[in-house]
């Protein structure tokens, strides 16, 4: 997670004999190692505004309405955006000693993550008040909810499992892509059994596997990111699934743009996992 000044920031032998030994040396590899990880095309349905001012934190699309967190101490705040001029529809500041991070829709609840600061907080999707809030151990960056648990990152290569009741840990799960930890996990998004997940610094969002933590999917979104400012800041962050059209919308911090994409058909990435599984 991008947090400016605060933070600094991957002879010839039979035929016969030579398959039998591409055979053997490709049973031997281990199958984190010989599953490749598939690269889709993100196709770009339509981009709109995005306020460039927003450090953009979380992202998260409910009942058509679409919902922000944005960062830095003195700046942070959760507000209801509207997805196609960018307007603030309203807004609730957060006070100066708390940084906001990745936001999730509980029922008619927003959770809400601090970065060092330790405590979630549950807001009233209504009013966007503060109606309660829950503590954890270490950083909080991304978060998302799967219909059963919420699933948390912390920068590292760790997904955490939360009870939404009352934030207790229920499991973790190692990211991994072809048998390797894939660390700075920042914003993500649940559908259904994958979590897509932005990688800090980069522009790439990987599809992750949320009973094994392998990685299935990278999409490169460097093409959206290069329209952008080339400050070390202004990266790749924000993913909100639109169920209605099976596609995502995707923007970054401090970026003018917001859009929205799709990349392989999300159905088609649920097929494929669940046959894997």
């Amino acid at each position: 997670m991008e947090h400016r000044s605060y933070m600094n920031r991957h002879g010839t032998a039979p035929v016969t004999v030579v398959a039998l030994l591409l055979l053997v040396i490709t049973c031997s590899l281990p199958a984190a190692a010989q599953a490749q990880s598939e690269t889709p095309e993100l196709v770009l349905i339509s981009s709109h505004q995005h306020d460039s001012e927003a450090f953009t934190q979380g992202l998260e699309m409910h009942d058509g309405s679409l919902y922000e967190s944005t960062g830095l101490y003195g700046h942070s705040s959760l507000r209801e955006v509207d997805p196609l001029s960018g307007q603030v529809i309203r807004q609730t500041e957060l006070d100066e000693s708390l940084f906001a991070e990745g936001i999730t829709v509980v029922g008619d609840s927003i959770v809400m993550l601090t970065w060092k600061e330790g405590v979630a907080l549950v807001f009233d999707i209504e009013s966007l008040t503060v109606v309660a809030n829950h503590t954890y151990s270490g950083e909080g960056w991304g978060l998302c909810y799967d219909g059963t648990h919420l699933v948390m990152s912390n920068g590292t290569s760790e997904l955490a499992f939360r009870n939404p009741e009352d934030f207790t840990l229920a499991s973790t799960l190692q990211v991994t892509e072809q048998g390797n930890e894939v660390s700075l996990l920042n914003e993500l998004e649940c559908v259904g059994q994958t979590v897509y997940a932005n990688v800090w610094g980069s522009d790439s969002i990987i599809a992750i596997n949320k009973s094994t933590g392998e990685v299935g999917l990278t999409i490169d979104a460097s093409t959206l990111a290069g329209n952008e400012s080339d400050d070390y800041n202004a990266v790749l962050n924000g993913i909100a699934y639109v169920s209605e059209q099976d596609a995502f919308l995707i923007t970054g911090k401090n970026w003018t743009s917001m859009h929205l994409v799709s990349f392989g058909g999300t159905q088609a990435v649920q097929d494929k996992e669940n046959s894997e599984s």
